[in-house]
């Protein structure tokens, strides 16, 4: 392991994690996943050497028949942008395509929910809520407006 990683450093990545959407199924498996990214030094996918360590993602499925977070592969920026899953953000616990929980300390639950379109192949920000079922509302009537299919 990098003895140059500092005292909490694996602490820190787990809480990181789970905010961004991996999922586990025990403290040994996370350690395994936590080892396998902090060793690789190639891209999984294109075997690529990492320019550095802010280049090397933790990649996991965000929407793969309604399994979300399951650990995939350790990449590169590149390979991990090109994953089509990727487009729209992981946490989406709302049941609803594109809308996703987003933490937001400003709120009084700490949260908001968040609308987000694929366009032109990028993910863009529509609209934010604290209210799910007004965001949905909004949501299935910019998708008639913007003739959004997807």
């Amino acid at each position: 392991m990098n003895s140059n990683l500092h005292k909490y450093h694996k602490s820190k990545t787990k809480t990181s994690w789970k905010h961004r959407g991996l999922m586990w199924s025990s403290e040994e498996e996370f350690d395994e996943i936590y080892s396998r990214v902090i060793l690789s030094t190639n891209c999984e996918l294109c075997n690529k050497p990492y320019k550095s360590n802010k280049h090397r993602h933790m990649d996991h499925a965000h929407c793969i028949d309604n399994k979300f977070g399951w650990f995939r592969n350790v990449v590169c920026t590149r390979c991990n942008s090109l994953r089509a899953d990727n487009k729209i953000p992981s946490n989406n616990i709302s049941g609803y395509t594109g809308i996703c929980k987003h933490l937001n300390k400003t709120c009084k639950q700490g949260f908001s929910w968040v609308f987000h379109a694929c366009i032109n192949g990028k993910s863009k920000f529509i609209k934010q809520s604290v209210d799910l079922e007004y965001l949905k509302k909004f949501a299935d009537q910019w998708k008639i407006d913007n003739n959004y299919n997807t």
